[in-house]
């Protein structure tokens, strides 16, 4: 069941989509510091998974090494 509304421009098809999208999202006031705050926890994760993988090389190599390291 669709309503009629005063606003032309506002989505009216009846559908529940339309009539959440209709609704509008209040921007937030503190759009800079929560984008700073992703960019830091990226970069944490991202240095975290690189010192993670630097481990498991260097950890293989000495491995394979030990493992044939006398046939060589």
């Amino acid at each position: 069941m669709s309503f009629p509304s005063g606003n032309p421009a506002v989505e009216n098809s009846g559908s529940l989509t339309g009539h959440i999208l209709a609704q509008g999202w209040a921007e937030p006031a503190n759009q800079k510091s929560s984008n700073t705050r992703v960019v830091i926890v990226l970069a944490v994760a991202l240095t975290l998974l690189v010192a993670i993988s630097v481990l498991v090389v260097l950890l293989a190599g000495d491995l394979m090494d030990g493992l044939f390291g006398g046939l060589a």
